[in-house]
């Protein structure tokens, strides 16, 4: 008779990874050997999950998989599975030693019919393949849960990207207190003992260049330096630049706040850049238009029509223009003060008060001049 399957539920877990470091390697050099360390090391895994109030999942082959409702007794675990397994190496040759990896995470997780499944147990996973042989690797979030709780200490690898997982994670090597320290002071004569100040190590650059390749922070920048280079709209270059940066410093750092630093600062500079009225457009569309243009604030001058005859207000200050017709004729009054001309149509006319300067002048297109007259 089929036994009926179990409603999927959802859950908040610590998942435990341990793997048996070079296994086939053993397994080729002595089958039965190795077969008896490995049964006695689950034994003794599953006892130690189960004394920490954690339950085995699966023992497939050189590993053990342990889900722990409390991420505290999950490290506690960790721990002691490695202080257990060196005690037993040293008692051992070394071709019969077990040197064991373990990664732990805490992250919700999908509990069906004594199986869990879930992107936290493929972390969990990848984190115990980071690991060395006799260490122990967890993710950050399972650091800020722990380490005001453990007396241990924890080196900080950087921010990681793991493989077939989207986030990169910002990962901690489990490390006894005291360990260390005591290792070390037993190596210094005691006239040179220092406490020990480990560098922070920098995250790894391949999370950031990952960051800034990825479509979604790639595209809105390339858009974002065509629209401010070419003058075409410095609010919505700014703003896309921010969304841009933003996108790869939080896949740099692998803390999605600091998605919002860029964003903030780019909507600051926008709105101060509206406040202050920078380079509003006047457009001149249709034919035979003969008109004065100009206004207090900073603008950009567009004609895209033909046989115009446009004149600027004396004392403008002119960012962009931009004449896309033919046969039209502009004349910028004195004391303008012109950035940038940009022309792609054909036969049209420019004259400019002698003395005045225009930073740049972009001609694609044809027979269009630019001349000097006197004001005076």
């Amino acid at each position: 008779m089929a036994t009926e399957a179990s409603t999927p539920r959802r859950k908040l877990s610590a998942i435990l990874m341990v793997d048996v470091s070079g296994f086939s390697r053993m397994m080729g050099r002595d089958e039965e050997g190795t077969t008896a360390l490995i049964r006695e090391f689950h034994t003794r895994t599953r006892a130690l999950v189960e004394a920490h109030e954690g339950w085995v999942v699966d023992t497939a082959g050189d590993s053990v998989f342990g889900e722990f409702d409390s991420v505290v007794n999950a490290v506690r675990c960790a721990q002691t599975i490695q202080q257990t397994q060196a005690t037993a190496n040293a008692a051992r040759p070394p071709d019969e030693r077990i040197e064991t990896r373990i990664g732990v995470h805490l992250g919700d997780v999908i509990v069906q019919d004594y199986h869990v499944y879930g992107d936290g147990v493929n972390i969990a996973a990848r984190l115990q393949a980071v690991a060395e042989p006799g260490s122990i690797c967890v993710s950050e979030a399972v650091y800020q849960q722990v380490y005001q709780k453990l007396d241990l200490t924890f080196e900080d690898l950087g921010v990681q990207a793991l493989k077939n997982i989207e986030h990169p994670l910002r990962l901690y090597r489990v490390v006894e207190l005291g360990q260390d320290r005591r290792a070390q002071a037993l190596q210094v004569p005691q006239g040179e003992r220092q406490t020990p100040s480990p560098e922070r190590p920098r995250p790894p650059t391949d999370a950031w260049v990952q960051g800034l390749l990825r479509p979604a922070s790639f595209i809105p920048l390339i858009v974002a330096a065509w629209l401010l280079t070419t003058g075409t709209s410095l609010v919505a270059g700014l703003i896309l630049a921010g969304v841009a940066l933003g996108r790869v410093w939080w896949r740099g750092t692998g803390r999605r706040s600091r998605f919002l630093i860029p964003l903030g600062i780019a909507l600051m500079l926008s709105i101060s850049l509206t406040s202050r009225g920078v380079a509003k457009p006047i457009k001149i569309r249709g034919s035979h238009v003969t008109a004065t243009v100009g206004q207090a604030a900073t603008y950009n001058l567009i004609i895209s029509g033909s046989h115009n005859v446009i004149t600027t207000v004396q004392g403008s200050r002119i960012h962009t223009i931009t004449i896309s017709g033919s046969n039209n004729t502009l004349t910028v009054a004195r004391e303008n003060v012109v950035k940038k001309l940009v022309t792609s149509g054909s036969n049209n006319k420019i004259l400019v008060p002698a003395g005045s300067a225009i930073t740049r002048t972009v001609n694609t297109g044809s027979n269009n001049q630019v001349q000097t007259y006197d004001p005076d």
